[in-house]
């Protein structure tokens, strides 16, 4: 039998074998509750646990962007009398030019080596607060109907002769009332764990079984619901059956891989096997990567790598400094950092005054002698070089700068929706329905851009995003939207390929195919929209990571309260908009982003409701506003340079 035969039948016995498997399980675990109960289990689940992950994602961005702050570092190094004066009172009016926000507690302090950890300054003076003695890392617990969410970072002191460890503390508290009345309302009796305290939840009935269900977002959170006993037992056909199903597809799965090693060459990154292939998806162990600059590439693509400079980068005296070269552009600072590269706004001179800013990424050292981490950082600016459209960012060049593979990228001055969604979130302030829907309106306008694209000689470029999230939609302070990072996406044609069964993106806001490595194609995108429309509009977080939430099953899925419940201004055709682009089947969602562009333009038509640059302009600045580590706006010079 072929390979790909092989492969084929051992995906659809492992799959039809797990169905079979998890409705037996099912059946005995949900056996005694309601269809409404199960319903309302799982949004709860999912929108607890996406509340959580937003709001430990913006006590994060806080606290990293804090101990960066010069004043800060400087106070660390001092005693609780000068941080005092240093900050003068609560209204930031001293060095330390920041106030809390609402709800939220800030403590400086250090740790003398050999000494105790001391709390230098806390502001407010008063609110929930939990300093975790100076020990780096993040922390929930549970404190009535609250969360209190808090990121303790190390800080160094800016002078170094000090023997000492400088730490910020920021505490959030996160409202689980809504959550909890949800649940009460629907029937649901049982509690809330995080990190051993307890919240009930109504009155358990009599024989109850706990259920436990874990949050992906806090490993020692969980839900436990009390169901009610259950009627008859586990149908053990069904799930001997399911059980011997998946497990002879593994094997026969196993040999159709195997059979495909032996026979298919080896052949260069780029380049196209013969015999039968998915496309895009092979095996990455049978393909062989170099770390030198990629000659096979695709047509349509822009040239091989090129060398834009000579001179060494070094990234730690940059990071030291906070100034530097990258080859022939000159450092401003850093404005973001990642798991493959740094970003780095810099400008490049000219005659007569003229100057240009640009972010540059700068790939992590380490990763330039892996072929295949070197492959996907490459490709995202093929892939992305080949769009053009204002609502995606553009890449202006690719090249190496000594050992430094770095990417060249039009500079977007603003900040990513995620933080400012985090920002209005903390403040209890909804995006205003215009601006968020004509925020959705132009990711859409993106990403059609880039799904419709064609190489120069017509052909299409199947360009999938496969990892859109509000932390890669950029929004200017002119309130232009661009789509960003197609670090990930995926091409008909391009130098890597994705193996069998494998994850990328980020699991919480993937569509159910794309998280079990299923070959994936642009409705995964369309779903992902959706996932970040419900935040906009709804202003609670979303974790839809099928992985784990697979113990509650596809029925009613998504798993998440109706949009309405949520906001009562809402139009109640954007309940159905959004939670049928985020359906479980793909074909039961708009076939594109511009078909789901047409349905949100059709709900701002009904409502007379419209969107300019400048409306989202306006909102973005109020948010700046607010956002107290937000980054520091241009000056004029460098504004007309661009």
């Amino acid at each position: 039998m072929a390979k790909g035969a092989l492969v084929g039948v051992g995906l659809v016995l492992i799959v039809a074998g797990g169905a079979g498997l998890g409705y037996g399980v099912t059946r005995k675990s949900t056996g005694g509750m309601a269809p409404e109960g199960t319903a309302a289990m799982g949004a709860a689940v999912s929108s607890l646990d996406g509340d959580i992950k937003a709001a430990r994602t913006a006590v994060h961005e806080r606290a990293g962007t804090l101990a960066q702050f010069p004043a800060l570092r400087a106070a660390v190094g001092t005693d609780a009398a000068t941080a005092q004066d240093m900050a003068r009172d609560a209204e930031g009016r001293g060095e330390l030019a920041f106030k809390a926000q609402p709800g939220e507690v800030i403590e400086i302090g250090q740790t003398p080596d050999g000494g105790k950890p001391q709390v230098l300054l806390t502001i407010p003076p008063t609110g929930m607060k939990s300093s975790h003695d100076g020990h780096v890392g993040q922390y929930a617990e549970l404190a009535g109907d609250q969360v209190l969410i808090t990121e303790v970072v190390e800080v160094k002191t800016t002078d170094p002769s000090k023997k000492l460890t400088g730490f910020v503390t920021v505490s959030r508290p996160l409202d689980l009332k809504g959550a909890i009345d949800r649940l009460t309302a629907a029937g649901i009796a049982g509690r809330v764990e995080i990190a051993g305290k307890t919240r009930a939840i109504g009155t358990p009935a009599p024989g109850s079984i706990d259920r436990p269900m874990k949050l992906p977002s806090q490993p020692d959170a969980q839900l436990v619901v009390a169901e009610p006993p259950v009627v008859g037992g586990m149908p053990m056909t069904i799930v001997g059956g399911g059980a011997a199903a998946a497990g002879l597809g593994l094997v026969v799965l196993l040999i159709g891989l195997v059979t495909g090693r032996r026979r298919e060459p080896e052949v260069a990154g780029g380049a196209t096997r013969s015999g039968p292939t998915m496309p895009g998806v092979g095996d990455a162990s049978r393909t062989k990567l170099t770390a030198q600059p990629i000659t096979a590439v695709a047509s349509g693509t822009p040239a091989p790598v090129h060398d834009l400079g000579s001179q060494p980068i070094n990234i730690k005296d940059i990071m030291d400094s906070g100034g530097g070269m990258i080859g022939r552009w000159e450092v401003v600072r850093r404005i973001g950092s990642g798991g493959m590269a740094d970003v780095f706004l810099a400008r490049s001179r000219g005659e007569a005054g003229f100057e240009k800013l640009v972010a540059i990424k700068v790939m992590h050292g380490h990763l330039a002698r892996n072929g295949r981490a070197v492959e996907l950082f490459l490709d995202e600016a093929r892939v992305a070089a080949r769009i053009h459209h204002p609502n995606v960012v553009a890449i202006q060049d690719l090249g190496k700068i000594g050992d430094d593979y770095v990417i060249v990228m039009e500079y977007v001055d603003g900040v990513d929706l995620e933080k400012l969604l985090a920002n209005a979130r903390v403040g209890q302030r909804q995006v205003p329905l215009d601006v968020g829907l004509g925020i959705l309106c132009r990711i859409c306008d993106g990403l059609q851009a880039a799904h419709t694209a064609t190489a120069p000689d017509g052909q299409p470029l199947g360009v999938i995003h496969r990892d859109v999230k509000s932390a890669n939609v950029l929004i200017s302070r002119q309130g232009v939207v661009k789509v960003v990072d197609f670090g990930i996406a995926k091409a008909a044609k391009q130098g890597h390929y994705t193996a069998v069964g494998e994850t990328k993106g980020t699991p919480s806001m993937m569509a159910p195919e794309q998280r079990v490595g299923e070959e994936v194609d642009v409705r995964a995108d369309v779903y992902a929209v959706a996932a970040v429309g419900y935040e906009v509009v709804t202003g609670h977080g979303v974790n839809l990571d099928l992985a784990a939430l697979a113990h509650l099953g596809i029925e009613n899925w998504p798993h998440l309260p109706v949009p309405s419940s949520l906001r009562a201004d809402l139009p109640r055709e954007l309940d159905d908009i959004l939670l049928k682009t985020m359906s479980f089947e793909r074909d039961k969602r708009p076939a594109s982003c511009a078909a789901l562009e047409d349905r949100l333009a059709t709900v701002m038509k009904t409502y007379g409701l419209s969107c300019s640059d400048k409306d989202i302009a306006r909102w973005v600045q109020s948010e700046l506003a607010l956002l107290h580590d937000a980054p520091p706006p241009l000056d004029a010079a460098q504004t007309s340079a661009r």
